[in-house]
This record gives structure tokens, C-alpha cells and sequence, in this order.
């Protein structure tokens, strides 16, 4: 994210808020990894005179060359791939995105609705830990409007990995109530 930020931008800094919103994660595990990578000297911190443990975070020239040289960063920065959403449930989504959008059959303002709907899905997706809760919302208030869309999108996220990501959520979400 702060590599990317800083491709915009080179003096950029990434606000606390930024991430937790962008990485759906709380501040004591923000602050954890934030604190790790400033000690390993990946990131820089913007600290504040006093207050919050930092007001904004932008990569290092060593982050950047950690993050550009793919096979040092799954060594030190392993990802677990089963955890990632295949890319092919944002094919499948936008796929159908496009059938909406030129579907004649469908009012103007519904398809928006609903195209709206299944891109706040696919970005619930992306995030690290995505909410089974969430998810369920959006997809029945796509349901409500358009019942045979709602069933197309359930059948895409029917996919094996999603599921099991989703119903890891879910469990999460239970032990908090």
C-alpha cells in the first residue's frame, strides 16, 4: 500500500486512518506492524509531538527494493495463497458487471443499484480479512431487487476458497457476539 502510494506520490504519507480502513484491520495490530516495519527500516514514520503513535507512514528506499524483488518478499513476507480470493471470482464478477450494465430489461436505476452492490462485494473481498456479515448484506439487498442476479453472484461466490475464507469469517464474527 505504501509502495503504491508511493509510485503517486514520493513524499506521501499514509495515514493511520487510511490504513486501517483500506486493510480492515483494528489499531493494536495496526500499531504491531507499523512498530516492525519502521524498526526493520522498510517504513518511515511522521510521528506527532504527542498523542497517536504516528500521523503518517511513507516507504523507505529499502522497502522499495524489498518490494520490487518479489522473491526476497515471499521469503521474508510469505503470503498463504490458499487465503487469497482466485482471481478469477473478479472475472466471473465483472463479467457479469457488463452483462448488467447492457441489460435493457433492467430500469436504469435498478442496475446501478445493483452493480453498486457487487463492486462494494468485490472490494469486501479484497480485504485482508473480508466479513461474512458484510457480504451477506450486500448480497441480499441484491437479492431484494434482482433475484436471478443475487443467484448469480451466490453461485460465484460458491467457489471453494471463497467459501472457506467466508466461513472462517463467520465463525470469527459469532465468538464476538
Amino acid at each position: 500500500m505504501v509502495y503504491e502510494r508511493c509510485l503517486e506520490h514520493p513524499y506521501y504519507r499514509v495515514t493511520p486512518k487510511e490504513f486501517r480502513t483500506e486493510l480492515n484491520i483494528g489499531l493494536k495490530e495496526l500499531h504491531f506492524n507499523i512498530i516492525y516495519l519502521e524498526e526493520k527500516g522498510y517504513l518511515e514514520l511522521q510521528k506527532p509531538l504527542e498523542g497517536s503513535l504516528f500521523v503518517g507512514a511513507r516507504i523507505t528506499t529499502k522497502g522499495i527494493d524489498l518490494v520490487e524483488n518479489e522473491y526476497q518478499l515471499d521469503l521474508m513476507f510469505p503470503v498463504d495463497k490458499e487465503d487469497l480470493i482466485p482471481t478469477n471470482v473478479f472475472a466471473e464478477l465483472d463479467l457479469l458487471e457488463d452483462a448488467i450494465a447492457t441489460d435493457k430489461n433492467i430500469i436504469k436505476d435498478l442496475r446501478e443499484i445493483i452493480i453498486e452492490n457487487i463492486n462494494a462485494i468485490q472490494d469486501e473481498l479484497k480485504k485482508n480479512e473480508p466479513s461474512y456479515s458484510e457480504i451477506k448484506r450486500l448480497l441480499t439487498k441484491i437479492k431484494e431487487r434482482n433475484y436471478e442476479i443475487g443467484e448469480k453472484v451466490t453461485k460465484i461466490l460458491k467457489n471453494p476458497t471463497v467459501t472457506k475464507i467466508l466461513s472462517r469469517s463467520a465463525r470469527k464474527e459469532l465468538e464476538q457476539i
